[in-house]
């Protein structure tokens, strides 16, 4: 289901929000149109493409931090956003202004009207067009669903990355792991390097076939790098990382999680396939340290310590789960959780009874969420029903955890992007 985006102050912004109207379509026909008018900029600077199911945006942050470490002007194309739309389009970190959002949106909505671009579709034509009158060295490109009739797929990229593949928008890809990786694989292009993130076997398999079907040379990342981490304190692990050939590095990566530790691991194997591209690898892998990605076990309050985490599917969930366990081992944490309409809830009981010790459900702000009656069925069963507490409304929630909360207590705040207009003003954090 489309987002319902809030009225702005900009018309043109809003026009833009409207398109969500016009529902998702599928393919590259109408993209390729509106790129062909523009003179198409997407071939106008080198881009890396990546689509997967959990871990996207996070690879995508490390590769855009190690590429501006080469000197390089890197622009990063990333969805949903957390705040403004503006996040979504970025330019060595900092977003698109509204002045040009604006004005692109007024010279093209006559095109965008008449090929009836989507919301998506026409916000990728704008980040393309962009990135290119930026001058941008670079573009990295996160899917926005699926990936072989996404519209990010008109690329002609330097490397495509899979990362791990898991359920989710199964009404759109299919309820099979296997007809999902079909359509993350999409993306892989004739004679190009596809590097493949660590999958379960049999999606492994299935994806290096339909990559080699594409024509393209697939890079099966633990195979050509191991990593091991270790969490040194909620905001940072330090990483050992180790070659095929031998050789040998160390860094700290601002991200904690084995999950993320899986994330690096692509990153560096893409980055790798791409050296020659690059003034010296090692210096480069180095930018890693300042990755910024906010809404990814992002600690917004350390005392008491509260974590907010945009994780919206059970495999991201778990990943996470297993994070603050390794970081929590002796005790246990407090969880408010809200979720999309369409995301499937009848595990997370199971998932996060070893990690929670009190659950508040609430909805999304403005947006099709579970009920907090139905998110209350999936907990029952593994939490005491007089440590779990709905409230629909997502401010008042908010409002009663914190009252709730002692100075040795932490919480992880959890479910989807669209929790953040609710947590990050109360928090008074920007993005």
């Amino acid at each position: 289901m489309p987002a319902k985006f809030p009225l702005t102050k900009s018309p043109e912004l809003n026009y833009l929000y409207a398109l969500n109207g016009r529902g998702i379509k599928f393919g590259l026909d109408r993209v390729r149109q509106a790129l062909s008018a523009l003179g198409n900029p997407q071939d106008q600077y080198y881009s890396i493409h990546v689509a997967g199911t959990n871990g996207k945006g996070s690879t995508c942050a490390m590769l855009t931090a190690a590429l501006q470490q080469a000197g390089w002007r890197v622009g990063l194309y990333t969805s949903p956003h957390l705040l403004r739309f503006n996040e979504r389009i970025r330019v060595n970190g900092v977003a698109i202004p509204d002045d040009y959002l604006q004005h692109f949106i007024r010279q093209q909505r006559a095109m965008i009207d008449k090929l009836s671009l989507t919301f998506f579709e026409a916000t990728t034509v704008l980040a393309m067009q962009y990135f290119a009158d930026q001058h941008v060295d670079c573009a990295v490109f996160e899917t926005g669903m699926g990936g072989r009739l996404d519209a990010t797929n008109v690329l002609k990229p330097l490397v495509t990355v899979i990362t791990p593949i898991g359920h989710d928008h199964e009404e759109f890809l299919g309820k099979k792991l296997v007809d999902i990786a079909k359509e993350k694989a999409g993306i892989a292009k004739n004679g190009q390097p596809c590097v493949i993130a660590k999958q379960s076997p049999s999606v492994k398999n299935h994806l290096l076939r339909l990559v080699e079907l594409q024509g393209a040379a697939a890079y099966y990342a633990p195979a050509h790098c191991t990593v091991r981490g270790k969490i040194i304190n909620p905001q940072q692990q330090s990483i050992h990382y180790h070659w095929r050939n031998g050789s040998a590095g160390q860094l700290s990566l601002p991200l904690i999680g084995q999950h993320q530790q899986l994330n690096l691991q692509t990153a560096l194997v893409a980055l790798q396939v791409i050296a020659h591209h690059l003034p010296d690898l090692e210096k480069v892998i180095r930018g890693i340290e300042y990755t910024y990605w906010p809404g990814r076990l992002q600690v917004i309050q350390p005392k008491p310590l509260i974590f907010f985490d945009a994780g919206h599917n059970a495999h991201g969930m778990r990943a996470i789960v297993q994070a603050l366990q390794h970081l929590f081992p002796e005790r246990k944490i407090k969880l408010l959780l809200a979720l999309g309409r369409t995301k499937r809830h009848h595990q997370l009981g199971k998932i996060f009874a070893p990690l929670v010790d009190w659950v508040y459900l609430t909805e999304l702000p403005g947006y099709a969420a579970v009920p907090v009656a139905e998110l209350r069925q999936s907990f029952q069963k593994f939490i005491p029903q007089e440590r779990i507490v709905t409230e629909a409304n997502p401010e008042v929630c908010l409002r009663r955890v914190m009252a709730e909360l002692k100075d040795e207590d932490s919480l992880l705040i959890l479910g989807s992007h669209y929790l953040a207009p609710v947590v990050y003003p109360y928090f008074q954090i920007n993005v």
